[in-house]
């Protein structure tokens, strides 16, 4: 049986509910009517009758804390966990005295639509998938029974950074290459390396001289090396495990080079350069020519983007970068196959008019 009563300006409601074996009142005070605590009462009846009463609850927060120490932080690269604690600084801002049970699908919405005012879309996707993955732990323990972030929409009003900042063109890349080519400098010799593989920083930094085979010409992709950690780790997906054929005249330049004992990229600290340090020497040299600058992870862009318009198959492509499914290479490179698309149509159109 369920109590309301007024408190001051606001009222409160009760229903008694059994949990754990033992009678407990359920309260939930602030409405500000009557009906509105009578709503809310008669649902608890509803959940309790029905045995889809709410068997945890808490501050989201803390309970959202707690779930990333036991499931996530002991499995995730410093970066990753920067992350969930950005995220949770979020939710503490929007939510700081919400309980669980109190959320609905509109107040992550407004989370999420608030959020996205000043910040870009992967940030606002970031904070939108870790809620979510919470949430539907939180559903499958039954501390709630409906998912409240599976109907939200990402949203962003900041843009991105222009796409074709992000890649060199066919004569620039040339140049990057050719310029680095007898330079001695190790980050000079990760960029080549980057250039002509398309692989990631974290990629490049892990490669051993053993990963390197000069009679098949490949290198052997199989560990990542986290800066923030100083430590090896596995790659990001199993496809990124691969070994990748590379050009005979870079596997040549190569073979003249001296590689550390641990890495095959090391720095005077005896620890692959940073991604930083890499970067600032592309900008060097990019600069000089009066070039934009791209970022190292820039390169692998410009090694897809070099081979996509020059009519290599998406699927080589894609596994060539170790993407875990073909469709994220089409996702991220559609704006250059738009461009594609529009070439293919007037190829297409030519040969049915001569028809």
């Amino acid at each position: 049986m369920a109590s309301i009563y007024k408190r001051g300006k606001t009222w409160t409601a009760n229903v008694l509910i059994t949990a754990n074996g033992d009678k407990k009142r359920k309260t939930k005070s602030g409405f500000t009517t009557k009906s509105e605590a009578n709503k809310w009462a008669v649902e608890i009846e509803h959940q309790k009758n029905n045995d889809i009463l709410v068997k945890k609850d808490g501050l989201i927060t803390e309970m959202f804390y707690d779930w990333y120490i036991v499931f996530k932080e002991p499995h995730l690269e410093t970066r990753s966990k920067t992350w969930y604690i950005t995220t949770l600084t979020v939710m503490k801002k929007y939510w700081e005295s919400k309980r669980l049970s109190d959320l609905n699908s509109a107040d992550f919405q407004r989370l999420i639509n608030d959020y996205g005012k000043d910040h870009v879309q992967s940030s606002v996707s970031h904070v939108k998938n870790m809620i979510g993955a919470f949430v539907k732990y939180a559903v499958d323990e039954d501390f709630i029974f409906k998912d409240f972030t599976r109907n939200v929409k990402t949203f962003s009003a900041k843009d991105s950074k222009d796409k074709n900042l992000k890649f060199l063109e066919a004569h620039e890349i040339e140049y990057l290459i050719h310029a680095l080519e007898n330079n001695t400098a190790t980050t000079s010799k990760m960029i080549l390396t980057a250039a002509y593989s398309g692989a990631r920083y974290s990629e490049v930094a892990g490669l051993k001289k053993d990963d390197f085979d000069f009679e098949n010409n490949t290198i052997s992709i199989n560990k990542a090396w986290q800066a923030d950690d100083r430590a090896f780790k596995v790659t990001k997906t199993k496809s990124s495990n691969r070994t990748i054929e590379m050009p005979s005249e870079f596997m040549a330049i190569a073979k003249t080079w001296v590689f550390g004992d641990t890495y095959a990229f090391e720095g005077l600290n005896g620890y692959p350069p940073t991604n930083a340090a890499a970067n600032n020497q592309i900008a060097r040299y990019l600069k000089y020519k009066g070039y934009k600058v791209i970022t190292f992870h820039g390169l692998r862009h410009t090694h897809a983007s070099l081979l996509l318009a020059n009519d290599v198959s998406i699927q080589y492509v894609s596994e060539r970068l170790g993407h875990s499914d073909v469709n994220i290479t089409l996702s991220v490179y559609a704006h250059l196959l738009d461009k594609k698309r529009h070439i293919e149509t007037q190829k297409a159109l030519k040969i049915l008019n001569n028809l």
